[in-house]
């Protein structure tokens, strides 16, 4: 039988509480305008009617401030005060069921309060209690030790006193109003009672129109300029346009703003949460799908479950329901917007919108006339590349549609590079749809169809010259043919398979590596089938090809030449040279200097 107790040494505990726990420096203050809001919560549920007020003020010298927060709440009676502010985890919200509890209520592991150590040594808390009509005073200190009284009878509610501890660091809030003034209405813009802060004699509300938004009946209501207005409230940005968004249970809802800016897909994401009104993050990564990093959106919620120090909500199940509802209110908004602007909106997030519609065939039914791809004629929207022709063909990669780019210019081809990030896929599911034009894909080796053979008199005249060229370039792993072909001002071109490519690249690295890893891409080149070779196309229609194969010249002579035609394929290809072909240039170079 177990009968010895831990020992908490308060103290620390309260250092860990207050300073260890929150990510935010000013989150005391949060605690406080927390621990207000649910006491006058709470007197709503006996007192309907009663109007909600938080009053702030900051008095006294620089190097003596006080913070006095003050609500008209349901207070604590001398027990409850006893109760909840001298058990470290208890709280006055009620059980601990997160699952099953009421929702109007934001803090739920009682140690709020304590926060208010990082700024102050000692806390005092008046409070009257509606319930009873008693008035209790508490103070308690970072040592950990704490008295209380009864005092004379006021009015419902608490009032709450910070010393502000001298020479706080990071803590402007504390001497600046204006900057207390910033950090109140960042926790309470969706608050729904009234905050007042009093600066010089003078009060004003904190967030007398911004709480308004959290009202989800009333955000509907709300016009387009007063929606991109709270925008530009309250996360410092200009927008242009927004969806509302709500999921299914309709206990989530807010507004999507499309960030006017391209923003990368690997930003961080930037969605800001408030829990039962209250600001939870400007930060949430997981509230929304990862695909809509083009958003920042404004979400009000009473369903998530947050982490003890209230910054973030936990990784469960209804997370993701709630990630994956929002993401399809998302899908919905984008499908209302007008052709105009969707068009704007797909000129700025196109990324994005390729990797939502390359795993979601209806979605991309909706925008695929407005994606942009890129073309022999530079980027261009996809529904005008559909008006040049029936057939519309896509080469793989980025180094497929370099090769076949003037074959395929001169054929008169409708050709997409399909290298970029999402093209391929997304053009693949478009062949699946019907519609009025084909997508095929293809490979440079199918543009060799294009490529016409040279005749039996021609094969004649050159076979023997080329075939020695072949054994001068055999080891390179190239074979070189002769054709015709257009553009006649295109002497010769270079094409090969994914295979080859991947084999060069093998070669490159194993010459770039050190001894053992060299060794270890040579053992992998030994286990992999050999690769085809690479063609080197000499287009017989070209004025140089044909004045060098009728000059008399040697095939020694003519394979320097061609050569240097081929070094010259592979650096218009953007293809890095191997150490052998390095070495080909410079001594090729050399060789015809010397001929000159």
């Amino acid at each position: 039988m177990y009968t010895n107790r831990f020992q908490v040494n308060l103290s620390g505990m309260i250092d860990i509480l207050s300073n260890h726990l929150y990510d935010e420096k000013d989150v005391y203050i949060r605690e406080l305008l927390q621990n207000a809001t649910d006491a006058i919560r709470a007197r709503k549920k006996i007192e309907p009617m009663i109007e909600g007020n938080i009053h702030v003020s900051l008095s006294g010298e620089d190097d003596a401030k006080t913070l006095i927060v003050e609500d008209n709440g349901i207070g604590l009676t001398e027990a409850e005060v006893h109760a909840f502010l001298a058990t470290i985890a208890n709280s006055s919200k009620g059980e601990k069921n997160f699952v099953n509890q009421a929702h109007d209520f934001i803090g739920r592991f009682g140690i709020g309060l304590l926060s208010c150590f990082i700024v102050s040594d000692e806390i005092v808390m008046i409070s009257t209690s509606q319930k009873e009509g008693t008035t209790t005073e508490w103070r308690g200190k970072a040592d950990g030790t704490y008295s209380v009284r009864k005092i004379g009878t006021r009015e419902p509610g608490t009032q709450v006193f910070l010393r502000l501890r001298e020479g706080l660091d990071g803590h402007e809030e504390c001497y600046d109003e204006s900057l207390l003034a910033e950090v109140l209405e960042k926790y309470g813009a969706s608050l729904e009672s009234a905050i007042t802060m009093e600066v010089h004699g003078k009060e004003r509300v904190i967030n007398d129109w911004t709480r308004t938004f959290a009202d989800k009946g009333a955000l509907v209501g709300k016009s387009r300029d007063e929606i991109l207005a709270f925008g530009e409230r309250v996360l410092d940005t200009h927008f242009e346009d927004y969806f509302l968004i709500e999921n299914e249970s309709a206990r989530t809802f807010g507004i999507a703003y499309i960030i006017p800016y391209t923003v990368q897909m690997n930003a961080v994401r930037r969605q800001t949460v408030f829990l039962n009104n209250m600001f939870v993050t400007s930060e949430a990564r997981d509230v929304v799908p990862d695909w809509a990093f083009f958003t920042h959106c404004v979400i009000w919620t009473d369903e998530l479950q947050p982490v003890a120090s209230r910054e973030s909500f936990y990784k469960n199940e209804r997370l993701k329901e709630v990630s994956t509802e929002l993401g399809e209110a998302l899908k919905t908004g984008i499908e209302m917007l007008s052709d105009e602007a969707l068009e704007k909106l797909l000129r700025t997030h196109y990324l994005g919108f390729k990797a939502l519609a390359s795993d979601d065939a209806k979605f991309l039914r909706l925008i695929y006339p407005y994606l942009p791809f890129r073309t022999l004629r530079g980027e261009e929207k996809l529904a005008d590349i559909m008006e040049q022709s029936d057939t519309i063909y896509y080469t793989y990669s980025v180094d497929d549609f370099r090769q076949i780019t003037d074959i395929a210019r001169a054929s008169g081809m409708t050709l997409i590079n399909g290298g970029y990030s999402y093209d391929t896929p997304i053009l693949q599911e478009l062949a699946s749809l019907d519609l009025a034009v084909s997508f095929v894909l293809i490979d440079p080796e199918d543009m060799t169809e294009k490529l016409m053979p040279v005749s039996a008199q021609e094969e004649a005249m050159y076979g023997v010259t080329i075939t020695e060229m072949n054994k001068r370039m055999a080891e390179f792993d190239v074979t070189v043919e002769m054709k015709h072909f257009e553009p006649t001002t295109l002497p010769v071109i270079f094409i090969h398979s994914a295979a080859t490519q991947s084999s060069r690249e093998l070669e490159r690295a194993k010459e770039e590596s050190n001894a053992v890893f060299s060794d270890i891409l040579a053992s992998i080149q030994q286990e992999q089938a050999p690769a085809p070779l690479a063609h080197l196309y000499l287009n017989l229609d070209n004025p140089l090809i044909k004045r060098l194969f009728t000059s008399n010249k040697t095939a020694e002579t003519l394979t320097v030449i061609v050569n240097v035609l081929y070094i010259q394929a592979l650096l218009l290809g953007h293809y890095p040279l191997k150490k052998a072909e390095m070495d080909l240039m410079n001594k090729n170079m050399i060789h015809i200097l010397e001929m000159l």
